[in-house]
């Protein structure tokens, strides 16, 4: 992951990012500004409103009411799931830091979004690999040289039709150069497996820290 604010792209400069934020009308749930000023005072890094905005959009318009995440952290992303599901939808999580979902409980108690989302602890694929049935949405977030296997194990999962997004693609524009950076590097060779895999149409929102989207044919 990475911060958002520190990985703005040219056509996302903060003035059209405020407009936009503006323009979508910002949430008042308390839950969302618990989370973000936990985030601000520990540096933990989340996907970010303008993204999460995407997250919850994208699941509408493919029906979504099965969603897992490979890397949930206290669960921001799974918060604007939880908004699209409805009712009867369920976010499924995972998390291999025991304080991150404790941190998720103390956060998320009590509030009615609550029970439509499950984090679990454990690897993102050990997760998904414990788990039945197929998912419509999958979201990857989680250590960048496993973006690779991670997909794979998402792909295997997803219905037809159904979506594979994954994080931080564009990595703050250090892909568009040759790296020494393992990180950077793992993430260039993820996104041109990406763009040659056949078994999917795929596009890139510059958005946030960049999002892939993956519809599996």
């Amino acid at each position: 992951m990475a911060i958002p604010s520190n990985a703005l792209h040219p056509t996302n400069t903060p003035a059209i990012e405020a407009y936009l934020a503006e323009l979508a009308g910002e949430s008042t749930d308390p839950l969302l500004a618990r989370m973000e000023a936990h985030a601000a005072s520990t540096g933990f890094p989340t996907i970010g409103r303008a993204s999460g905005r995407w997250l919850a959009q994208l699941t509408r318009i493919a029906g979504g009411r099965r969603v897992f995440e490979i890397g949930s952290g206290y669960g921001y992303s799974a918060w604007f799931f939880a908004q699209a599901v409805g009712p009867e939808g369920e976010v499924i999580g995972s998390d291999d830091n025991p304080a991150h979902l404790q941190r998720h409980r103390d956060l998320w108690e009590g509030h009615p979004l609550a029970s439509r989302v499950d984090l679990r602890l454990g690897r993102g694929r050990a997760v998904l690999a414990s788990t039945s049935g197929a998912f419509d949405l999958v979201l990857i977030d989680s250590t960048k040289a496993e973006y690779e296997a991670d997909f794979e194990a998402a792909l295997d999962r997803l219905r037809p039709g159904g979506l594979v997004l994954v994080d931080n693609v564009l990595w703050g524009g250090r892909v568009t150069v040759p790296s020494a950076d393992p990180t950077t590097i793992a993430i260039q060779h993820f996104n041109t497996r990406l763009f040659a895999d056949t078994r999917i149409d795929v596009c890139v929102l510059p958005v946030g820290d960049g999002l892939a989207v993956a519809r599996k044919i």
